[in-house]
């Protein structure tokens, strides 16, 4: 007997010795405000994927969806104090940090998607100006990429077809000055407020009018109070990936090698996916009982070029305006 509980407790000493030096993986929070399907999820998933191959299956990148973790200033906050090791979202997010960020809102600033993709390419232009940017303010952000989101139009309770339709709706707008002086310059009445306070503002009245991109409109289904999409086109959305600087610095070479690898990669996979979702998620919108309207978009051309040129010099920001001009030529 007493040879029994001997090899039953030598047993179990090799069964915990074997498995001392498997320790569970680290967890790596990553929050964003939107539900799938949206191509900042396409690119958590791919990075997610990565990491976890890059790691031996040491990190595990675990998704907390539609704002679950709180909205976008207040995830911006967390990945400072260091609860939050990951965001994806809107770089007009950032607006708190530097109102230079807002630059990116202002409408028909890229020509196209091959303009808008040459622009925001790793070592482009935009780029390098918001990851220098970001990475200066002091807040503990390490860029991954800067990267797309889709096509972003204007959806409201009733249908725009003209700039004139537009005079006296109240406009969400995100708390971004170039919003606001775009909006404004097309007759709405802007009001800031988060993505996550959209739906029930359109319920109750206090907005009837917001912009954003197809697949947001889709997946945090606002077509349920807004019914009429109205394809502005107004603005390529400009994205940002962020991840923890102090997190990335404590990794091995190696590891922040991979890390920026990923993260590069995984922009480029919202940027493709930003496409696809729109084209996709738009034939689908007649089914769920959404009016597609074709808007005239001459008015908000005859807005927004001067709008650029006004806001690029008040900010500083004149050169990197002509440097995204010059690309649209570009074969």
């Amino acid at each position: 007997m007493k040879q029994r509980v001997g090899f039953v407790l030598v047993l179990c000493l090799l069964l915990s010795l074997a498995t001392a030096g498997q320790a569970a993986p680290k967890k790596w929070r990553a929050g964003l405000v939107v539900s799938r399907p949206h191509p900042w999820f396409d690119a958590l998933d791919y990075f997610a994927e990565k990491v976890k191959e890059v790691s031996n299956g040491e990190i595990e990148v675990v998704i907390y969806p539609a704002g679950q973790l709180g909205n976008e200033n207040v995830m911006l906050s967390s990945i400072g104090d260091g609860s939050l090791d990951i965001f994806i979202g809107g770089l007009s997010t950032c607006s708190a940090y530097s109102a230079k960020v807002g630059f990116c809102n202002l409408g028909r600033l890229f020509y196209d998607q091959a303009h808008f993709e040459r622009a925001l390419a790793y070592g482009g232009p935009v780029d390098r100006y918001f990851r220098e940017l970001m990475e200066g303010v002091g807040a503990n952000f390490k860029v991954l990429s800067l990267t797309g989101g889709g096509l972003r139009n204007l959806s409201a309770r009733m249908p725009v077809r003209s700039i004139e339709d537009l005079a006296g709706v109240k406009m969400r707008v995100p708390n971004v000055q170039a919003a606001a002086a775009f909006w404004e310059g097309l007759g709405t009445l802007p009001v800031s407020m988060a993505f996550t306070e959209i739906y029930t503002a359109l319920q109750t009245g206090v907005v009837d009018a917001f912009e954003s991109t197809v697949p947001s409109y889709v997946s945090s289904k606002l077509y349920e109070v807004a019914p009429y999409h109205n394809k502005t086109e107004h603005e390529f959305m400009v994205s940002i990936f962020l991840m923890r600087k102090d997190l990335f610095d404590k990794l091995s070479p190696e590891m922040q090698k991979a890390v920026h690898k990923a993260g590069v990669e995984a922009g480029e996979v919202a940027m493709q996916s930003g496409v696809e979702l729109t084209a996709a998620l738009l034939a689908e919108l007649e089914s769920k009982g959404v009016t597609l309207v074709e808007v005239d978009k001459d008015g908000l051309q005859a807005v927004a070029i001067p709008l650029q040129d006004q806001m690029a010099a008040e900010l500083g920001m004149t050169q990197l305006l002509e440097d995204i001009r010059s690309l649209r030529e570009e074969k």
